[in-house]
């Protein structure tokens, strides 16, 4: 499950809060002292070449200082979940304990405008852990509006916001990781990026930059007497990119058709209500080549509607919710035709959640070449933050 700690602005534009909001400013005397200690540091090293000791005290603590200032822009995160689940299908039952996520991210501000971050990932089925992220983001907000990123990441398309332990439906359509680039703009509430990478899928084998996609929302948080909200929409002009379907296409190199894909999404925040609905799906039906569903092209697509509620037990934070996820046309993706969720989270220890949830998956039915079956799954997760 990939779920790695974002705001709601990063999120819609796939980067991770310290990859866009700029740490605080050096003065320019702070400037001054730098270039100072990185002169006397120079003549130090001369120095030491012809075996005359010059290391002063003042010296030791100029660059202890210095040494001190680029650790403090150096920030660690991490993420573990632990998973036990019990599963109930047509074929029989089966249970497990599996190590399902391990995140290592790192975040170097370099500048007030230069932010470098990568994120290494393991998941249960994975042979060895991967750099997942690994963006250069030009940023400072404070000063302007719009900000640049390049390298491996998450394009902006879609949203897949949930608190169900699962991912959403929507996710598994829609998630795309490439190596990108992108610009953004920010301004107030609202925020909009644009983006372009060489997919893996394309219709004469060739390797070109020649997929992009367009993001666009408006967001606001919650205060103590408002409202919060997010709504956004989002484009890509070769949904075959698209993590899930790259595995399902049945030559990538040999694309008959390149398919845009399309994602819509909000959420409405009342106190401690939380409702979000987002569809993601392709805008018309793939070559039957390329993707097929009952002897046609396939257009696959997935909503999903949730609930959540917030409250306390015994003096912990908790949240319970529900959800309601379907996909159309997605057979070949191994996706279930409709999933009911039900979550309860509860934060036992600060940044240590223990989450129960109960799915109920439905199959596409015999006539449209799925086994009709139905299957249930319990899942508790341990999950630990840093």
């Amino acid at each position: 499950m990939h779920q790695y700690n974002k705001n709601l602005i990063a999120a819609s534009i796939s980067l991770a809060v310290g990859a866009l909001l700029p740490f605080s400013s050096a003065a320019a005397d702070e400037q001054e002292l730098r270039q100072e200690i990185m002169n006397l540091k120079h003549k130090v090293e001369r120095l030491e070449k012809s075996r005359i000791p010059l290391v002063t005290q003042e010296t030791e603590k100029q660059e202890q200082e210095q040494e001190t200032q680029w650790f403090e822009n150096i920030s660690f995160s991490g993420l573990v979940e632990v998973e036990a689940s019990y599963a109930d299908t047509a074929d029989g039952d089966e249970s497990d304990i599996v190590v399902a996520t391990v995140e290592f991210g790192i975040d170097a501000q370099l500048t007030d405008w230069v932010n470098a971050h990568v994120l290494f990932l393991y998941e249960d089925g994975m042979d060895n852990p991967e750099v997942d992220e690994a963006i250069i983001t030009i940023a400072n907000l404070e000063k302007s509006p719009w900000l640049l990123a390049a390298g491996r990441m998450y394009a902006p398309f879609g949203n897949f916001d949930s608190h169900m332990v699962s991912d959403p439906l929507t996710l598994e359509i829609g998630e795309t990781r490439e190596e990108a680039a992108q610009i953004g703009f920010v301004s107030g509430n609202f925020f909009a990026s644009a983006f372009v990478f060489n997919g893996d899928a394309n219709e004469d084998g060739s390797s070109h930059i020649d997929d992009f996609g367009l993001s666009v929302g408006l967001a606001h948080e919650a205060g103590d007497h408002d409202m919060g909200y997010s709504f956004g929409a989002s484009w890509i002009n070769n949904l075959a990119d698209a993590d899930s379907l790259q595995e399902t296409i049945t030559d990538p190199d040999a694309l008959q058709d390149k398919v845009n894909g399309i994602g819509v999404y909000g959420s409405l925040t009342f106190g401690q209500l939380i409702f979000i609905a987002e569809y993601m799906g392709a805008s018309h039906a793939f070559d039957a080549a390329d993707l097929a569903f009952d002897s046609s092209g396939a257009k696959p697509r997935a909503w999903n509607l949730e609930v959540d509620y917030g409250f306390e037990i015994m003096g912990k934070a908790a949240m319970a919710g529900v959800a309601w996820q379907q996909t159309e046309e997605a057979l070949a993706l191994e996706l279930p035709e409709t999933r009911f969720l039900a979550t309860v989270s509860v934060e036992i220890y600060e940044h240590t959640a223990l989450s129960l949830e109960y799915a109920h998956d439905e199959d596409y039915s015999i006539r449209e070449g799925g086994s009709g079956d139905d299957a249930d799954v319990f899942t508790l997760q341990l999950a630990a933050s840093f």
